[in-house]
């Protein structure tokens, strides 16, 4: 795998050029990604078109975006995509009684993974999309996730939330977090958008404990005073959906 002059290998400077694009800016020019990653023009043209030749990233007028090549192999592989495969009947069977965001997230680091989203025409502009991520703590699906994650990394996960965000703790204070454990759900509002509120549920796998967290966002008002019966809807698909893991399991 050969090696930049500073002794970066092609593989990292990859990962730089795919890491330079985001839900929000798909579309970059080579000189932009250039400038994101730090990379010389020379280098950063000459890898985007090699990227694009194939189609690990698509070359457009204006510049390259992401290429579906990526998302073929994504699909044929990832356990991630596949969940998100095998959950979508029941993201949309909880679309279809509350009509506003639903979603479906997994850890990754430090983050809430969102890895499926459906949305309803009136519902509340929100953060993220799908492949999009948020700081666990600022997510109901997030808290969620993170109520379930080993004890360690709670511990190691809100020393960093109190040292990047002073005052900001007691989100994710082991209490509240045990709260979540004990009634099977989590609701919080005004995280981020003001007004809204998230409620979700753990996903479990057999064998694996919580592998994902299923959501609703929405600015309902119910939601924020009894967000029981929500969760209640919510724990009726987060079952089908571990049923459906169970079989894929078993199957292989």
């Amino acid at each position: 795998m050969a090696n930049s002059p500073t002794g970066e290998s092609l593989l990292d400077r990859l990962d730089r050029i795919l890491d330079a694009f985001s839900a929000a800016e798909s579309l970059l020019t080579a000189a932009e990604i250039a400038r994101r990653t730090g990379l010389p023009s020379a280098t950063a043209h000459r890898l985007c078109t090699a990227m694009a030749d194939r189609g690990w990233l698509e070359s457009l007028p204006g510049g390259y975006m992401v290429g579906t090549r990526l998302w073929e192999m994504t699909n044929r592989s990832a356990s991630t995509m596949k969940l998100a495969i095998r959950a979508r009947p029941y993201l949309s069977d909880v679309h279809a009684v509350v009509g506003h965001h639903v979603q479906l997230g997994v850890i990754d680091a430090d983050e809430v993974l969102f890895i499926d989203r459906l949305s309803g025409r009136g519902a509340p502009e929100i953060h993220g999309g799908v492949a999009g991520r948020l700081p666990l703590h600022l997510s109901a699906t997030g808290m969620v996730l993170l109520a379930h994650a080993p004890d360690d990394f709670r511990d190691s996960y809100r020393d960093r939330c109190s040292g990047a965000l002073p005052g900001q703790g007691a989100p994710v204070a082991e209490e509240r977090l045990e709260v979540i454990r004990r009634r099977g759900f989590c609701a919080q509002t005004g995280a981020i958008e003001s007004g809204v509120t998230g409620v979700a549920v753990p996903i479990r796998k057999r064998g694996e404990g919580v592998v994902a967290a299923l959501g609703v966002v929405t600015d309902d008002p119910d939601a924020a005073s009894r967000p029981g019966p929500w969760a209640q809807t919510l724990l009726v698909a987060a079952r089908g959906i571990q049923r459906e893991t169970r079989v894929d399991r078993s199957s292989h």
